[in-house]
């Protein structure tokens, strides 16, 4: 305690260790208050894009539905028939092939984030496990998509050819210019790229952790190091 001494020659202990102490008190308070804040504001927002992604995937999925209402192939040329019919633009084409792809890797049991909320709190976790129905249902259906968007895209070149018109900006932004199949082929291939990439990231990091536990189980203890024994 420090100590103060008034006009009348009487000491006073001042209250500097209390006052230092709820300082410091209000300081954390406020720090646990601005942490709090933060994480509500981070949930709140992983809230928003995950409820924004589950809409955006139920509205692609139905899409999905209306291309392929049946689990068989009923052929190139009703596939055609419907895509005529929706008139649908190559960005979405796009969605519907990285949406399939996304419920592929789900299907196939490969490991892959779920996000859910409960009670406004976001969690992510790490998921693989197979379904052998939703496997059958998806699979191969981007390859006739391809085929359908190559027969569209050859009509689509051969009107303009017979009509004598050019390709507009509108054509490319709708239409990808004639050129729909290559669009969705090249992003089917670029997402199964990247996927090839984080298996063999893991595949890499899986070895490395083993060699690492080889190393300590072959080694015994210091002493070998120092005699000069291999391993």
């Amino acid at each position: 305690s420090i100590l103060f001494h008034s006009s009348s020659g009487s000491s006073l202990v001042a209250p500097l260790h209390s006052s230092v102490k709820s300082d410091a008190e209000r300081l954390l308070a406020k720090a646990r208050a601005l942490r709090e804040s933060v994480k509500e504001s981070e949930d709140e927002l992983h809230s928003t894009l995950i409820n924004k992604k589950a809409t955006k995937d139920a509205a692609t999925d139905k899409i999905i539905s209306c291309l392929f209402p049946t689990a068989e192939d009923d052929g190139i040329c009703a596939l055609c028939d419907r895509l005529r019919k929706k008139r649908l633009a190559s960005d979405t084409l796009v969605q519907v092939v990285e949406r399939l792809h996304e419920r592929e890797v789900a299907a196939k049991g490969l490991e892959h984030v779920e996000s859910s909320v409960h009670h406004n709190e976001v969690t992510f976790n790490v998921v693989a496990e197979p379904n052998e129905a939703e496997m059958e249902k998806i699979q191969g259906l981007v390859n006739r998509l391809i085929e359908a968007a190559e027969v569209l895209d050859k009509e689509f070149i051969e009107k303009k050819s017979e009509c004598g018109e050019t390709i507009t900006h509108a054509d490319m932004m709708h239409w990808g210019g004639g050129d729909i199949a290559g669009i969705i082929k090249d992003k089917a291939n670029e997402l199964g790229r990247e996927h090839d990439e984080q298996f063999q990231k893991r595949l890499e990091s899986f070895y490395d952790a083993a060699k690492r536990k080889h190393s300590r189980e072959e080694v015994p203890d210091r002493d070998s190091w120092r005699d000069g024994d291999t391993w």
